[in-house]
Order: structure tokens, then C-alpha cells, then sequence
């Protein structure tokens, strides 16, 4: 069984630290950085604010409670969760909260063209791949559990403010809740403006100018590399104090286990039902808010670089780094002035889609 890691972005804290503080001098800002771990969602998150300690230390602990608070509302797992209400009883009344992030997830969703969908649950349960027992289905499970997914049979109801999915449908919101949550951070950090790092599984927060520059560097990881290697660097600036960068990332590399002679990864084609096979090892994305990140660096790499994945990278974010298991790395136009290839012995650019 390959290792598995935690996040596709490099964010291994003590050299990810060390990446940022060797652009610190001369700052006059705060330059040392308050970091406190915690865990929610079934991943570490860590939050690092660069402000007076006790004030960090403080915004730290609300960042936290605002992503449990969510992880309380849609986890799959919490039997107390709206979430689990739905999924045990196929229609509830929903808080206005849960309520609108379901809505907005399936409208993304829908205008993905499936290629990402939040009623995939039956299927990715069968999987196992958020226990430590993952597991190969047997096709007829899979194919028995294909027929409850469809984004065009779940309803909402406004008025009620009531989710129904179909009979048999299974809700899971694991492609946009950790991106929702960094969408929590932001929020927080809203309320009294700090630069800080928030690393939340698949997900990094940059919000506001970083202390020095301004400028935040993060490397992308290298998926044949160990978990502090990268294959490139991304220069992110914000543009004022409330600004933010959310960068994503989905991998084969990242969850997956080995059966008879063949590696299965938990990123899973909603046609099939079955992991996606195509020539993609990973794909990093850059936008302006943390759940449309997190759902599209899935929708592309479900996708592949296709015309349709570069008119939705246009419409929804700044720009995507695609990683191909030759060595290639596609960069879109938006982010081709902000990445830098940096091993290039095992890496080279490609203008091919």
C-alpha cells in the first residue's frame, strides 16, 4: 500500500514555516506567528495568525469552534448531524446555514455537470475510505447503489426550509466541507483582521498580506515525492488586509489502498462509481472561496483537462495547476505568472491539453 498524506498542497508546518519566515526580515509587522492544531472532519487543521499572541491565540480557538460547529452540523458520521437526519430519514427541515450550503453545493454541482455530486454517498460508503478499512466492492453493490444518485432527484424547499432527497439517496458533503470550513475561518478572521495560514485537509487559507512582502509562497507537493517535497512554488498576494486565497487539492496519491495488484483511490467518477482512471496524478486549484476550491479541484480532476475543465477554471477560479503522471504540469492562464517549476528533473511544462 502507497503512504498516504493528509494534503496535496505542501504545508508540513515546520518547513512550510520555514519557507515563510525566510522572508520575514525587516518586517515590521508582526512576523512570528501564533499556531495552534486541532481536529475536525477527520483532519488536522491547523491555524497560524501572525498578531499579538493573546489575540491570536483567541482567534485561533473561534476559528475552531466555527468549524466544528459545522462538522456538527454535516458530518456523515455524528448520528445528532442535520446531515445524518437526512440521510436516515430522506427529508428534514434544515438550519438556514446547512440549508443554504446544501443549496449552493448542488447548484455547483449541477453547473459541474455531475462531474463532482454531493448525492454520491451510497456509493463512496461502500468504498470505506473514510474508515481505516477501505475496502473493493462488489460490482452489483456499486451498481445497486449507482441508482439512488442523481442531483436532478434531490429537492429543496425554500419555504420549509426543507431538504428531501430521494429514497435511498445518501448525501455527502466530504468534496466541499473542508473548503466550507476554511470559508468559516475567513469569516472569523473578518471580524478582526490578522495575516494567517489555515491548513485544513485538502485546503490552505492565505488571508491577508503576509507579514514582509506580502506576499505568501506555498509549493505545490510533489505526489512521487516524500510529504516536505514540492514541484513548484505559487506566489500568492492579497489585496488588502480582508483578502484571501484559497488553494485546493485532489490526488490519487492522497487516500487509497492496493488490491490484487491494483491501487484504488478514493476520488471517485459519479458515472461509474468506481475511483476515476485517467492520466492526471493531481490537481491544485486557486480561488476566492474555500468551498467552490474544494469542489472544483474534484470536478477537474474527475474531469481531466478538457475544454469544458478550462471554461470552468475561468469561470470559478483563479487558475489550476494540473499534474500528469508523466512528469507534465499544465498550468492555466490565470496562475502562469505565479508558479515557478522547481524540480525540474522530474517535472517539465506542457501547453498540451
Amino acid at each position: 500500500m502507497r503512504r498516504r498524506v493528509r494534503n496535496g498542497i505542501f504545508t508540513n508546518l515546520s518547513v512550510l514555516s520555514l519557507c515563510f519566515l525566510l522572508l520575514f526580515s525587516g518586517c515590521a509587522r508582526q512576523t512570528t506567528g501564533t499556531t495552534k492544531t486541532s481536529f475536525a472532519m477527520g483532519s488536522l487543521l491547523t491555524a497560524t495568525v501572525y498578531t499579538d499572541e493573546p489575540a491570536a491565540a483567541q482567534l485561533c480557538s473561534d476559528i475552531f469552534s466555527a468549524a466544528n460547529e459545522l462538522d456538527g452540523r454535516i458530518s456523515a458520521t455524528d448520528e445528532k448531524s442535520e446531515l445524518s437526519a437526512l440521510n436516515t430519514k430522506g427529508a428534514a427541515v434544515c438550519s438556514e446555514e446547512t440549508y443554504r450550503l446544501l443549496q449552493d453545493a448542488a447548484e455547483l454541482c449541477a453547473a459541474l455537470d455531475g462531474r463532482l455530486d454531493i448525492t454520491l454517498g451510497s456509493v463512496t460508503s461502500l468504498w470505506g475510505f473514510a474508515t481505516d478499512t477501505p475496502r473493493l466492492p462488489a460490482e452489483a453493490e456499486i451498481r445497486t447503489a449507482l441508482e439512488t444518485v442523481g442531483l436532478s432527484a434531490l429537492r429543496f424547499d425554500d419555504a420549509k426550509r426543507t431538504v428531501m432527497p430521494a429514497p435511498g439517496q445518501q448525501l455527502d458533503p466530504g468534496a466541499i466541507g473542508k473548503g466550507a470550513a476554511c470559508d468559516a475561518a475567513k469569516a472569523v478572521l473578518d471580524s478582526a483582521p490578522a495575516p494567517a495560514v489555515i491548513s485544513f485537509g485538502g485546503t490552505v487559507m492565505f488571508y491577508g498580506a503576509k507579514p514582509g512582502d506580502g506576499q505568501w509562497r506555498v509549493g505545490v507537493r510533489d505526489p512521487h515525492g516524500a510529504a516536505t517535497e514540492y514541484c513548484g512554488l505559487l506566489t500568492l498576494t492579497p489585496e488588502s488586509d480582508t483578502d484571501a486565497y484559497f488553494i485546493s487539492t485532489s490526488g490519487s496519491y492522497e487516500k487509497n489502498f492496493t488490491q490484487d495488484g491494483v491501487t484504488y483511490h478514493h476520488i471517485l467518477d459519479p458515472d461509474t462509481g468506481y475511483p476515476v482512471r485517467n492520466d492526471l496524478i493531481g490537481v491544485s486549484v486557486v480561488s476566492k472561496n474555500g468551498m467552490t476550491g474544494d469542489a472544483l479541484s474534484t470536478a477537474l480532476f474527475v474531469e481531466g483537462l478538457t475544454d469544458r475543465a478550462l471554461d470552468w477554471t475561468k469561470t470559478y477560479l483563479e487558475g489550476a495547476v494540473f499534474l500528469f503522471a508523466d512528469g507534465g504540469v499544465y498550468i492555466t492562464d490565470g496562475l502562469r505568472d505565479r508558479f515557478t517549476l522547481t524540480n525540474t528533473a522530474d517535472y517539465h511544462m506542457t501547453d498540451e491539453t
